[in-house]
């Protein structure tokens, strides 16, 4: 399995860009978002509860006032 962090400008539909971040391991994801990384199999909106745990994993910064973020699971 493999992630993608999607982003979106406020009030759009379309995303703004996706990102692979596929190269942290679904357990912390899992941590991150308090559910067991067997069941990260959908789309998970970030917000400010996640933003320092997610820079943390990745090294990106998420703009919460600007930005829509989303960690979506992929197949591989």
């Amino acid at each position: 399995m493999g992630f993608l962090l999607t982003r979106y400008a406020k009030d759009e539909d379309r995303p703004e860009s996706e990102t692979d971040v596929s190269s942290v391991a679904a357990e912390a994801f899992g941590a991150l978002l308090t559910m067991p990384a067997a069941q990260l199999t959908d789309v998970y909106p970030l917000g400010p509860d996640h933003a320092d745990g997610f820079r943390g994993l990745t090294g990106i910064t998420l703009d919460l006032d600007r930005f829509e973020y989303f960690l979506e699971a992929v197949a591989d």
